[in-house]
């Protein structure tokens, strides 16, 4: 309980100062003073992909719309098995020969499926604000620059993984999850169309994941560092590249 209180505070605290880092001048030189251009600020959306999710077992999509200056709200969909299917990792049950050598053990695959959903509300500080004018300003700067991310995420997945008393024969286990999180990064925009995006997080993290579960944390979606059965130290990182929807 503390470790949740904790982490709001932080999250309230560190989002007032970035929120104030932006001196008042900068911020009336990046805004457009012509109507046409706040229209199409007000419109903008990125819509984007993670690049290297795949790679973890799952793909993760992700639409960030601009709501007013310098502030954006993001959702993302997260699809778990949408990517590479990862091997079960074998345990040993005892030490011992039998009359091929040490006791082999067959390779399995976790099959992973389910999903999970992201909520986050974006405080951005542009970068080289004072050089855009009315005449250079279009949609894709009101999302380029660092930012801070307030977030919370929640899924639900089943895998596979060898049964206790077995290095053969597979049970299927169900996992359920949500986080509380805060994420610094920077986007890049590139061509008024491109977006590229990077990003590293860490928060608060609830599960129902036992300590003798052979799958130690979400590897799929987040890192976890399990410190009791209730709350845990969650930690993210990732790369996404994007494209501006008119």
């Amino acid at each position: 309980m503390r470790k949740i209180l904790f982490s709001t505070l932080l999250l309230f605290f560190y989002s007032q100062i970035f929120s104030q880092t932006i001196p008042p001048k900068e911020r009336e030189a990046t805004v457009p003073d012509n109507e046409s251009s706040n229209a199409s600020f007000n419109s903008a959306s990125v819509l984007k992909v993670n690049i290297f999710a795949p790679l973890l077992g799952y793909s993760q999509f992700s639409l960030e719309k601009s709501i007013n200056y310098l502030r954006t709200i993001e959702f993302g969909l997260g699809i778990i098995g949408a990517g590479k299917n990862l091997n079960i990792e074998p345990h040993i049950l005892g030490l011992g020969l039998d009359r091929f050598g040490p006791y082999n053990h067959r390779a399995g695959h976790r099959n992973q499926f389910g999903g999970f959903f992201e909520f986050g509300y974006k405080f951005i500080k542009p970068i080289h604000s004072n050089e855009v004018s009315p005449n250079n300003y279009n949609a894709v700067n009101t999302f380029e620059g660092s930012y801070l991310k307030p977030s919370f995420l929640f899924g639900a997945y089943g895998f596979n993984q060898f049964r206790d008393d077995s290095t053969t024969a597979t049970i299927r286990k169900h996992h359920r999850f949500g986080a509380l999180m805060l994420n610094l990064g920077h986007q890049f925009a590139f061509d008024s169309k491109i977006v590229l995006e990077l990003y590293i997080g860490g928060g608060a993290e609830i599960d129902n994941v036992k300590g003798d579960d052979d799958l130690y944390g979400h590897p799929f979606v987040l890192a976890v560092a399990k410190d009791n059965p209730s709350v845990n130290f969650a930690f993210t990182a990732g790369f996404r590249f994007g494209f501006l929807l008119k």
